[in-house]
Formats: structure tokens, sequence, C-alpha cells
């Protein structure tokens, strides 16, 4: 099953990046290093909290699930993929391979990606657990005040994938800041 170019359209997906390491820096902003076994090693302070990379521009059709079309459709993608789709808001076929979108990543549809600065950042420890706010006091992360891309901008959220031979499947939820648009 392909979509036909002229009903794709430009979006943009960012994908789920790893937590970063935040080290241990002294007053001036630098980072504090230790001796381990003769090597010069940062000092390691914990864990931030998610990012996003920049968002990329692909084409796609976003195809909501709730339309005439698809509730017929629903039949042969539980047959082909085993997954009901009916709990999600809309999804996007492509070909297998075509895309490195995961679950957790966001697409743009309608609202253009922006950035926003943070210094509210949480710092999580080795097992990923939130450090408390009395722990982190002293904590000046050398990032400081970071630039991410902000979610609350995105339109809808990866939930879930499925593949077959040859045809991708995401299915998708709406996000708040579509403003309404279907």
């Amino acid at each position: 099953m392909r979509t036909a170019l002229k009903n794709k359209q430009k979006l943009k997906y960012a994908l789920y990046h790893e937590r970063q390491e935040i080290y241990q820096t002294d007053a001036e902003g630098n980072i504090v290093y230790t001796d381990v076994d003769g090597e010069r090693v940062p000092v390691l302070e914990g864990y931030s909290d998610h990012f996003y990379d920049a968002p990329v521009d692909f084409i796609g059709n976003i195809m909501p699930v709730g339309s005439e079309s698809y509730a017929r459709g629903n039949v042969s993608i539980y047959r082909a993929y085993g997954i009901d789709i009916s709990a999600y808001d809309a999804l996007i076929l492509m070909n297998r391979g075509e895309l490195p979108i995961t679950e957790s990543s966001f697409i743009w549809e309608w609202n253009e990606p922006k950035r926003r600065i943070t210094d509210d950042y949480f710092i999580n420890d080795s097992d990923h657990e939130v450090i408390s706010d009395e722990e982190t006091d002293g904590v000046q992360p050398s990032a400081g005040n970071m630039e991410v891309w902000d979610e609350t901008t995105a339109d809808w959220i990866v939930k879930r994938v499925a593949s077959t031979q040859n045809i991708t499947l995401y299915l998708l939820s709406r996000m708040n800041s579509n403003n309404g648009q279907t």
C-alpha cells in the first residue's frame, strides 16, 4: 500500500534523544575533573531529563483514524499488524525503513517547532531516579540554562510503531497544541 505523492504534505519529526550527562562545575562554570587510574575524568553529577533532537523535514500523509475510509481500513490494518487503531487519533503509513521515527517521537503538521530556554530540568542519578530539590541546591550543571525543543509546539506524538515486510505504520495521538486542527 503506497500513498499518492499528491496526498502527502510537508511534516517534521523530532526523535527522542538519550538523557545527557550533567557534570559538576566550579564557581566559574568550568567542569570539575578527577584522576581515575591516571586518567583525567569529569565528575558526573547526574543525568538530565529527556531531550529531543532537532526537527527533520519529511513528506508524509497523516490520516485521521475516525474517517470513514479508515473505519473500513481498520479491519485490514488489524489483519496486517494485529492492532486495533481505534484507540489512536491518526496514523502515517510509510515504506519500511524510510524514516527513523520511533515511539515517543514528535510530529509537527500545523505548528512550527520552537525552542525554549529551560533552567528547571531535573537531575537524575545513574539509576535515572530524580534527585530531590534539596539535594540539587548546590548543583551547577555545566549546561546552565539550556535551549531545548519545545514539545508543547508539536501537533502529534508517536504512540506506536509497527512494521510489515514493506510498510511501517506510525500510530499518533494528538497533542494539546494543535488548536483544534483535524
